[in-house]
């Protein structure tokens, strides 16, 4: 049983390098309830970037261009609040699951990433979630949300 559960407790959580290489970041999965929160905010910014792609009604204008421009044209119909909510979203999950920091890798230390840059405190380990690249967003937010159906599967397949 005990080999059971340390596996488990194992893929909970997740190890990535951020910053350009220079450190490494360490967090927790979402739990169920968590991921289907965020997961909802997702499917709702996909489902109006769907809608709006799908869009088939001819824009004025444009009836000769090519369907690159015309996507173009149609992904402009989406509002900005659409994009910063979503933003938003990604930043409260990254202040939520991310936890530990490392240098090399090897030696970890507590770390908060905090809402709001007045929040931050490097001297206390509290860093403005706003100095992530989005491209480390995006890591960070797929290994929380990718592991819970990881951990799910594994849990399964152990009662089989």
């Amino acid at each position: 049983m005990l080999k059971i559960l340390t596996e488990l407790a194992q893929k909970s959580r997740w190890n990535l390098i951020a910053f350009q290489g220079k450190l490494h970041l360490s967090g927790r999965i979402l739990s169920p309830m968590e991921a289907q929160a965020a997961g909802i905010a997702s499917k709702t910014l996909m489902m109006k970037m769907y809608q709006t792609m799908e869009g088939k009604e001819t824009i004025p204008g444009d009836e000769e261009a090519d369907e690159d421009h015309d996507l173009l044209k149609r992904i402009e119909q989406l509002k900005p609040e659409d994009l910063l909510d979503f933003g938003t979203m990604q930043d409260r999950v990254i202040c939520q699951v991310t936890d530990k920091v490392s240098e090399d890798g090897e030696k970890f230390e507590k770390i908060a990433f905090v809402p709001n840059e007045g929040q931050q405190n490097p001297s206390r380990n509290r860093l403005w979630v706003g100095l992530l690249g989005q491209d480390d967003k995006n890591a960070i937010f797929e290994a929380a949300m990718i592991s819970v159906q990881e951990v799910a599967d594994s849990g399964e397949s152990f009662s089989e």
